[in-house]
């Protein structure tokens, strides 16, 4: 049967979603399916790979074929994209032995993550790494399993990530692409792009890793009969080694050339620069990208769409139950209330370490805070605020690039929050930053079959990709609030400065 379709499936922290395109790329049909973060313990974060990433990836390929009666033995390639970082120990045939462990999410390793920056030195790290070991690498994740679980990982045959949980599931082969085992220190090698064989030591024998790709869009194998069964797809379909959630939404609008950015509003925020210069900066994180003979400097924060999730659930509870029965959307209702709140939301002000906190403090015991509240204040200023906090937050990530010599004036805006121009606003104007949202934003899942496209030739080039993006709208920075939030970045940086020390006490 003719191939006519690509198809990507992107695993993220609250959702899978699954795209299918012809051949060129176009869109055909896209589907979603929502899964939950398991926290059997406070700073724990955790998902099950079978109940919730390869049921969702099934579920959801029958849906997209379905909605097109389409079948599998037309689809041309398949294409992976997950969570960074996510620890998964699996035995000889690919069965998982304990949930995943999420990223930086998951604050349980900060023992081991004391541990390794003193077995190897903080200075090793930062010379080799460019970094010191954080709660956000795979390595201290790993050890702690190892170190809390010895029995369970003596039964360990394959240590994976997420996306080369889902390939291997379907290929029988362990692979990750180099964007993603970046995450895997001290295992892995940025210069060489490979494993360590003395860093691995520290954590477990580099039998046990997966192979390091050559290229994001390799193919890595074909899936099995036993897969096939297994999923509904063709026995024999080629599939590409995959990527991280972050990298295949970049290529999914179109930033894969030196010079671009991407801000993704998701869960948590993410920020993604592409380069064609491998530059080591202790205050970002270098890592080779997507595309081949590219490389991306990244950061991110721990809640920010989950801070919104967090208000609506809980402080806008008649809104859910409007939301259930008379189909109203919760968020437009909560982000509507927060339309007539002044800049500044009139002296309240929201860090959102409501998680802890990634980049740039990576300090795994902060805390959120509301600080300001008086009695005029209104759900609506909570809001505005928490939009504001999450803004005072990426101004400080995207700082780091400006400081590592990058120019950021404008960025590609995805991901959902992108659908509340409110918030769009708020970061323009407190970063000084245009930002351009494009006309599809259906996510990683897009880019994952783009890259799958790359793989069998079907499209040639990341400049065809490019073409593919239109603009939807564009938001620039309003110079009339510029004085109000430059006062207000003081105060938010001082904010944490001042009360980390009795955060920590709390914990």
């Amino acid at each position: 049967m003719r191939k006519k379709y690509l198809l990507g499936v992107d695993v993220g922290t609250s959702a899978t979603k699954g795209t299918l395109t012809d051949l060129c790329g176009n869109v055909l049909s896209v589907a979603s399916r929502e899964h939950e973060i398991i926290s059997p313990a406070p700073g724990f974060a955790e998902h099950d790979p079978i109940g919730e990433w390869l049921e969702d990836f099934t579920s959801i390929c029958l849906d997209l074929l379905n909605q097109i009666h389409g079948s599998a033995e037309e689809i041309a390639c398949i294409g992976i994209s997950t969570i960074m970082a996510a620890v998964t120990v699996v035995d000889e045939q690919c069965k998982p032995l304990r949930n995943a462990i999420l990223y930086g999410i998951d604050t349980r390793c900060t023992q081991q993550v004391k541990k390794l920056n003193e077995d190897i030195g903080a200075n090793t790290w930062r010379k080799r790494y460019g970094t010191e070991c954080t709660i956000e690498h795979f390595g201290p994740k790993l050890l702690w399993i190892k170190e809390n679980e010895p029995e369970l990982f003596a039964k360990a045959k394959h240590v994976t990530f997420a996306s080369g949980f889902l390939t291997a599931r379907l290929t029988g082969n362990f692979y990750v692409d180099r964007y993603s085992a970046s995450s895997a220190l001290p295992m892995f090698d940025p210069q060489k792009q490979d494993w360590d064989d003395d860093m691995c030591k520290y954590v477990c024998p580099k039998e046990m890793l997966p192979h390091v790709a050559n290229s994001t869009y390799s193919i890595i194998g074909r899936v099995t009969r036993k897969a096939s069964v297994e999923t509904g797809l063709c026995e024999g379909t080629p599939v590409i080694c995959g990527t991280t959630d972050a990298g295949a939404e970049a290529v999914s609008v179109g930033v894969v050339n030196p010079g671009d950015t991407m801000l993704m509003y998701g869960s948590t925020a993410f920020y993604s620069h592409v380069t064609d210069k491998s530059v080591t900066d202790s205050s970002l994180w270098g890592t080779g990208f997507t595309i081949d003979n590219r490389y991306a400097y990244t950061g991110g924060m721990a809640t920010t769409g989950s801070l919104t999730k967090w208000i609506k659930n809980q402080l806008a509870k008649d809104l859910v139950i409007k939301e259930r029965n008379a189909g109203i959307d919760a968020y437009h209702e909560l982000f509507q209330e927060a339309e007539s709140v002044p800049p500044g939301s009139s002296g309240l002000i929201v860090l959102p370490y409501f998680q802890g906190e990634r980049m740039p403090i990576m300090d795994p015991f902060a805390k959120g805070v509301f600080f300001g509240l008086n009695l005029s204040h209104t759900r609506g200023h909570l809001v505005h605020a928490a939009l504001e906090g999450v803004g005072f937050g990426i101004d400080q990530n995207l700082e780091l690039l400006r400081k590592a010599g990058f120019c950021i004036d404008t960025v590609t805006a995805v991901g959902g929050g992108t659908k509340c121009k409110l918030w769009l606003q708020i970061v323009s104007d407190i970063c000084n930053i245009t930002q351009q949202v494009p006309k599809i934003t259906i996510g990683a899942s897009y880019g994952d079959a783009l890259l799958a496209g790359l793989a069998v030739g079907s499209i040639r080039s990341p400049d065809d990709i490019k073409k593919l993006v239109t603009t939807h709208y564009i938001v620039s920075p309003r110079n009339e609030n510029k004085e109000t939030y430059m006062h207000l970045k003081t105060i938010y940086r001082e904010l944490y400065e001042r009360n980390k020390d009795i955060m920590h006490e709390l914990w």
